[in-house]
Parts: structure tokens; C-alpha cells; sequence
């Protein structure tokens, strides 16, 4: 149970790519890991899809897998845009865009920063798309019923901020966007050593309200 607990993503890929594994025998082995950590709420539909015998171990491996891999990514863009954030930032200058990131009730999200201390999911840019791409991946590694306000900081229609709202289910489906022409015309074998490659793309979504 300790080792599951020092499980990271990287370190589940690392294990899925060397040596020979069984499909079903793999996902029951680091199951508790997959259920709690910062992976569960994606990971848990294909789990329950699983258990129902609606999708069988190997392709059920493959989509978490590259899950996992979309998030590993994801964290490695988040931490060089934050030593970005801070040297780049400029007292007293202002960015034009901004990103947060609510829940269902419109409660501003929190998370921990390298230090450990508490901070709003809130952030500056000066590119619109900027923005659009860093809520979507914190809307991916997010909770159901989460959505993001990109607002203009100055631009305003009718006394109101520009603004876009960005919903968690349409960031997933943008970030998990399957390279056109993709097509798996063969089941792979569950005893082998499997391997997955991924591409992640994500597209702005536009609109603004009087």
C-alpha cells in the first residue's frame, strides 16, 4: 500500500512500458492508485466501464494510459509557465487577460503552489490564447461541474467584462482530441508490453455576453 501511495504518473508509464504485463493484472495492481490520486475523476469512468464489461482490460489500459500521459504533460507545461509567470511579470503592469477557474456554485478553485501554500486558480495573460489553454488544463485535472471565465480586463460590452466560459466536459474533449485519420483496426494482445503515443491539441472557444 506505501509503494502505491509514492506511485506518479510517470512512474505508472514507466512500469506499463518495461516488461511484460497482463492487461487486467496491471490495472488491478495499481487500481488504488488510479481511484485516489490526481488522476481518479478521468480515470474513474473507464473503471466503472471495466467493471461492467462494457470495455475489455486492454483497451481500457491504453485510454488510461494516455490519460496519464495527457496529465504528466500538463504538469510539466503548468510548472514552466509558472518560472515563466515570474520572470516575466511586471509590477504595476497589468496582463489583459485572465483566467479562473470556478465550481459548480461559483466558488473561486484553490491549489498549492511549490511551496505548499494555498493560491486561487487564477491567472494573467497578455495572449487570449494563453489563457484558453491554461484553463483547459486545469479543467482537464480538475472536478465534475468545474468551468473557467477567460475575461478581457479592460474591454467591456454594455458595462460588462468580454468574457468566454469554458466548460470542463468541452477542455477534456479538446485536450484528448484524437489526430484525424487515427483508427485501430487491430485489438492488441493483453499479455505483451504495451506502449501509446499521444497528440494533444486544444481550440478557443469564443463568445462574449451584454
Amino acid at each position: 500500500m506505501a509503494a502505491e501511495r509514492k506511485m506518479s504518473p510517470k512512474g505508472f508509464l514507466h512500469k506499463l512500458n518495461t516488461g511484460s504485463h497482463s492487461a487486467d493484472g496491471f490495472l488491478a495492481q495499481h487500481r488504488t492508485w488510479l481511484e485516489t490520486g490526481d488522476l481518479a475523476s478521468v480515470v474513474s469512468p473507464i473503471l466503472l466501464s471495466l467493471d461492467a464489461k462494457e470495455i475489455l482490460p486492454t483497451p481500457a489500459l491504453a485510454s488510461i494510459a494516455k490519460l496519464v500521459l495527457h496529465h504528466m504533460m500538463a504538469e510539466e507545461v503548468r510548472k514552466g509557465e509558472e518560472a515563466m509567470d515570474r520572470q516575466t511579470r511586471e509590477p504595476g503592469k497589468t496582463r489583459p487577460w485572465m483566467a479562473t477557474i470556478y465550481n459548480e456554485t461559483g466558488e473561486v478553485q484553490l491549489r498549492k503552489n511549490a511551496k505548499g501554500e494555498e493560491e486561487e486558480l487564477q491567472q494573467t495573460f497578455n495572449l487570449a490564447s494563453d489563457a484558453d489553454r491554461w484553463a483547459d488544463r486545469r479543467l482537464f485535472d480538475g472536478q465534475d461541474g468545474w468551468h473557467a471565465i477567460v475575461s478581457h480586463t479592460s474591454i467591456t460590452i454594455k458595462g460588462e467584462p468580454l468574457f468566454t466560459k469554458v466548460m470542463r466536459g468541452d477542455a477534456i474533449a479538446r485536450i484528448l482530441k484524437k489526430p484525424r485519420g487515427s483508427v485501430n483496426k487491430s485489438r492488441p494482445k493483453s499479455g505483451g508490453s504495451l506502449s501509446f503515443g499521444v497528440k494533444a491539441g486544444t481550440t478557443r472557444v469564443k463568445f462574449s455576453t451584454g
